[in-house]
């Protein structure tokens, strides 16, 4: 495949970067329509994509490259966990591929997902006026690289509105509950769950002849985790679990190809935000006052930073009351 990286058309969705003879990872270019990570793994005779990211153009680009990189049809497709960023590009991979998730993932795609896409829908009016609002509040930003990051959500937030009216809800078409394996020719994967850390459940895909992982959101490179669908001990536990893995090399939902260096920079954020709001209720400290800490000052996904204090200040009062 890496031969045939060079000669790929492109997309302005997401760049290839080469890992492995059967893994290419699909980065997500910030302000497009990708917003998180994928995957593209050739098993010799199968093909499968992992994630299929916000929108539908990125999605066709990227079913484009698989077939082009490796010579088949896509036949199936992972969904990693539930949210959107992750799943919106399903209907480009159907009929011809199954997609694949956990049951429990399918069961709050099928649900709760598509509930909220119906509001999404029937609010289309006042989702472009947050939309234009927060527009209105980048233009006030001081701090530059926020500015950016607020620029990159703001293109993203557009390029989802622009697409929504073609968007087809398609769930996955088979689950598992704890681990199941796909042979290819050439690979075999174990598409494994832990449980729910990031969501309520989330997979990841381990090539063990390559010490590969294809992790989804429990690990970001370089960006602020999200807590908002979150449990964050058990999200510690999972990450204990793959680190049990022979793992050398992670695909993170967001973004570069990293290493076990950054899940234990993850674990560190999670404990650290965990501790800080923690020490914030016992002081009687308002959470509105804690600063990013300085660890994390170069991180993406900076806005994220305070929705991750709230979680867990509900978190703590909720047990404590």
């Amino acid at each position: 495949m890496k031969n045939r990286i060079e000669s790929f058309r492109g997309s302005e969705h997401f760049r290839l970067n080469y890992i492995a003879d059967c893994v290419i990872a699909a980065i997500a270019v910030p302000g497009t329509g990708s917003l998180g990570n994928a995957a593209i793994i050739d098993l010799g005779d199968i093909t499968l994509v992992v994630d299929t990211f916000s929108t539908i153009q990125a999605a066709e680009d990227l079913k484009a490259a698989a077939e082009y990189l490796t010579g088949n049809p896509v036949s199936y497709v992972i969904n990693t966990h539930w949210h959107s960023d992750h799943t919106s590009g399903n209907q480009v991979f159907l009929p011809a591929a199954n997609i694949i998730s956990t049951s429990t993932t399918r069961e709050i795609m099928n649900t709760f997902a598509r509930e909220r896409l119906a509001q999404y829908r029937e609010n289309t009016v006042q989702m472009y006026q947050a939309i234009k609002e927060f527009e209105e509040q980048i233009q006030q930003e001081t701090d530059e690289k926020l500015k950016r990051e607020m620029a990159w959500e703001s293109a993203s937030d557009r390029e989802f509105m622009k697409m929504l009216p073609n968007l087809v809800h398609s769930l996955p078409t088979i689950t598992f509950d704890q681990q199941m394996t796909i042979h290819g020719s050439n690979r075999s994967i174990q598409l494994i769950t832990f449980g729910g850390g990031h969501t309520q459940s989330d997979a990841i895909v381990y090539i063990p002849e390559d010490k590969i992982v294809v992790i989804g959101d429990l690990v970001l490179s370089k960006h602020h985790p999200v807590l908002a669908y979150a449990n964050p001990q058990e999200w510690l536990n999972i990450l204990e679990q793959v680190e049990l893995l022979d793992v050398e090399t992670i695909v993170p939902g967001h973004g570069e190809v990293c290493s076990l260096q950054d899940l234990h920079e993850v674990k560190g954020y999670i404990t650290d935000i965990m501790a800080i709001v923690a020490e914030a209720v016992q002081s009687k400290k308002s959470i509105d006052e804690i600063e990013v800490p300085e660890l994390y000052h170069n991180w993406y996904f900076t806005t994220y930073f305070k929705t991750n204090l709230n979680k867990v200040y509900d978190m703590i009062t909720k047990l404590e009351g």
